[in-house]
């Protein structure tokens, strides 16, 4: 009877990971050609995709082990499915350098564009052997760094990638009115690239400012963001500066990065406009950095059904972050560091 208690547990268990987790993409083995051009980008057509939203961006991987492409890069891109033969590039991932050592693999990471799929929109990938420098969420097209991603071909039509020719960045159109793609002779490519996404996942960003006390606020999270749920989605904050009051605000518009004042340490890291929450008291012991803030998200939107963003649905992200009292700092407060999340079902 244990046995299959635990078999079953099991089952489930694998399950829920299978359904948690998705992957785009041709296998990432060693394949007979690498010199493609690097002028190109290149995009899955495959099986794997289009992949619907809302999904969390994972790691991508890809092949390369020849010595001559030590050091060159790659950068991961994602692309809307907008048409039946459209796409718009929604997400450039952080460039990498190749270490010719065969499978790599890599956080996306999000440099520009969306940070997650949103849900009931179709998304598929892309490399593009150029560099990128990024500044405030924009991105700048850097050189071309030449072409290092094994490939299989030409002329198979199993698992295929499209090329377009011409500079991507956030907002670019392929296909059908905008740049054109497989227009020349070399279609029925295999790339060794994959792309996973999962369930979202919440994560902090941005630096958190440093307080007359040398409190840094930090914060978490507990529970999930199930918009069809009235309670059991707690924004926390940890570090905080004693018996300050303070609130959380949160805005849907992505993130930010800008200076909170004139020497301050804090950092505004939520793009306007905001909705600021309840206002809290941190309580704690005089001279420890033991305040801290809590709030049922869920409950609050229930009770303020004409917030910044109600009602949700699934596959939104937001950005959350903290402000409170500190009188001896600059414009006499301080903020947290941020919280992304997606919201749920």
């Amino acid at each position: 009877m244990h046995m299959q208690r635990l078999l079953a547990v099991l089952a489930l268990a694998s399950l829920c990971a299978s359904a948690s987790a998705q992957t785009v993409g041709s296998p990432v083995i060693d394949r007979p050609i690498t010199n493609g051009t690097g002028i190109w980008t290149y995009f899955y057509r495959g099986g794997t995709q289009p992949l619907t939203g809302p999904a969390a961006l994972g790691n991508w991987s890809f092949f390369d082990i020849d010595a001559d492409t030590l050091g060159s890069k790659v950068t991961p891109l994602i692309l809307e499915v907008t048409g039946p033969t459209q796409w718009k590039v929604v997400a450039i991932g952080t460039p990498r350098a190749s270490t010719s050592t065969g499978v790599q693999t890599h956080p996306f990471a999000s440099q520009a564009g969306i940070t997650a799929l949103s849900a009931g929109k179709q998304y598929t990938i892309g490399i593009t052997h150029r560099d990128y420098s990024f500044s405030g969420g924009v991105a700048t097209p850097g050189a071309l760094t030449g072409p290092l991603v094994d490939f299989s071909g030409y002329g198979i039509t199993t698992d295929p990638w499209s090329y377009v020719s011409g500079t991507l960045n956030i907002g670019t159109i392929i296909g059908t009115g905008g740049f054109p793609i497989d227009n020349l002779s070399f279609t029925g490519r295999i790339y060794s690239v994959s792309f996973q996404f999962g369930a979202s996942v919440p994560t902090t960003y941005c630096t958190p400012g440093t307080t007359s006390s040398g409190c840094t606020a930090t914060m978490s999270y507990a529970g999930s963001a199930h918009v069809s749920a009235s309670a059991g989605f707690h924004l926390r904050v940890n570090n905080v500066e004693p018996n300050k009051q303070g609130l959380i605000f949160f805005g849907v518009s992505g993130r930010a990065i800008s200076p909170w004042a004139p020497g301050s340490s804090s950092f505004l890291c939520v793009k306007s406009p905001t909705q600021r929450m309840s206002l809290l008291n941190s309580n704690g012991l005089p001279g420890l950095c033991n305040g801290a803030f809590n709030i049922d998200w869920l409950t609050w939107l229930a009770a303020n059904p004409g917030a910044l963003g109600a009602p949700f649905s699934s596959g939104v992200v937001v950005n959350a972050q903290a402000w409170f009292r500190d009188p001896p700092a600059a414009k006499t407060t301080n903020l947290s560091n941020a919280l992304e999340f997606v919201t749920a079902p």
